[in-house]
């Protein structure tokens, strides 16, 4: 839900800047990369379309307009 909120306060024009970590994954589930992305807000939203016929993955997407970013792994 901490993301969710973010994002709907950014919408609703109160936007929080935050650090953000983002960790790549492998398909055993070890930690692969990292990044630290510095002060970073939601700038675009992407949800995708729910089809209860189809059996697709639902992707969504999160653009982040940030100030900096490091690899940290």
């Amino acid at each position: 839900m901490d993301m969710y909120n973010w994002i709907s306060d950014c919408v609703q024009g109160k936007v929080a800047r935050k650090n953000v970590t983002i960790i790549a994954i492998n398909e055993e589930g070890q930690d692969v990369a990292s990044w630290q992305v510095i002060e970073a807000w939601p700038c675009k939203y992407t949800a995708p379309d729910f089809n209860a016929t189809a059996s697709e993955v639902a992707i969504e997407n999160l653009e982040l307009a940030h100030e900096g970013m490091t690899r940290s792994k």
